[in-house]
């Protein structure tokens, strides 16, 4: 049976076990031998719902008191009778249970929650643990997508570790790219078809929105933020950037709650703006297939190559499902 142990029980049962008396322990590597479950679940809903029919979705429930040290005689916040959703395969029968399994990924592509503050995320830190903060969330969030993006063949290091309010950060390269230009890793090698060509210095800012862009050469030393709307095609090409760019200044207090949490302020000293815009005169379906053009158009499906200047701008025809462009499958490294 393939089920998820709290974390606050897996101590105790641990324990009763001869295998692991000591209970949850790190072994050689420095991490605990058990892998952790951030409760992305995935069902099938016809058997779901079959099963909430028969038990009337009624759960396992349980109280998980959070003390505020370790005399455990006041808590550190109210406590509740909870029930878990990840605790749906205990309400399984022998032959449901053997349909449920999981998958594991590296913490660093796929889970960094926000859930501590300064003080207690710079205790955890001091102890080799996450600190689960706003500062490591964010940068967390932008490691990932440098993972990735250094997976396919991108060029792409690391900013030198910094310290906000004693939490320490790699703050960058920040790379933040938007659902709709790429929703999953396996989408990368077609939005980046020639990576080797991609070089992004360790200060820089990368921010990208929109479903039809691609980048295929680009030197960014700086801040560049690509902004196209649907309907609207952007190929970067031969592109170098060169600017102040977005820059992350340290706050030791401030009257605004989410720049306290932080850490920092993000001064926004210069940036490369692409943008392009969909003509909002149009009607949706012609506004999929508009051509904006300074010029007359040959090809309707010639993308708009951004290069040095914007002189001769084409803007093309979008792509369409089915003809390739869509990701198909993803491989997590």
């Amino acid at each position: 049976r393939t089920v998820n142990v709290e974390y606050n029980q897996l101590d105790p049962l641990l324990r009763a076990t001869e295998e692991y008396k000591e209970g949850d322990v790190n072994d050689s590597s420095g991490y605990s031998p058990f892998p952790g479950n951030i409760n992305q679940l995935v069902f099938k809903l016809d058997a779901y719902n079959k099963i909430l029919q028969r038990t009337k979705g009624i759960m396992p429930d349980f109280v998980n008191p959070k003390y505020k040290d370790s005399n455990k005689t006041v808590f550190k916040k109210p406590t509740r009778l909870e029930c878990m959703m990840q605790e749906f395969p205990t309400v399984l029968n022998t032959n449901e249970s053997q349909r449920v399994g999981f998958t594991q990924a590296a913490s660093e592509i796929c889970f960094s929650p926000v859930k501590n503050n300064v003080a207690d995320g710079t205790a955890l830190q001091a102890k080799g643990i996450a600190a689960g903060t706003a500062a490591t969330g964010e940068a967390d969030q932008y490691a990932a997508q440098r993972i990735f993006l250094r997976s396919i063949g991108v060029q792409i290091g690391d900013a030198p570790k910094v310290d906000y309010n004693g939490i320490q950060i790699v703050p960058g390269p920040a790379v933040v790219l938007k659902p709709d230009f790429a929703c999953c890793p396996g989408e990368l090698k077609t939005k980046f078809p020639t990576p080797e060509k991609v070089k992004i210095s360790p200060r820089s800012t990368l921010v990208v929105r929109g479903s039809d862009v691609t980048i295929e050469s680009l030197d960014l030393d700086g801040c560049l933020v690509i902004d196209v709307d649907r309907g609207e095609t952007a190929l970067v090409k031969d592109l170098v950037v060169k600017n102040e760019g977005w820059v992350q200044t340290p706050v030791r207090d401030s009257d605004d709650e989410v720049i306290r949490m932080r850490g920092f302020k993000i001064e926004r000293k210069d940036q490369k703006y692409i943008e392009i815009k969909a003509d909002p005169n149009l009607p949706k379906e012609a506004a999929e297939k508009a051509v904006d053009d300074d010029t007359s158009v040959v090809n309707e499906d010639a993308a708009y190559e951004v290069e040095d200047s914007f002189c001769g701008v084409n803007f093309g025809a979008s792509k369409k499902p089915g003809d390739g462009s869509e990701c198909s499958i993803c491989t997590i490294l």
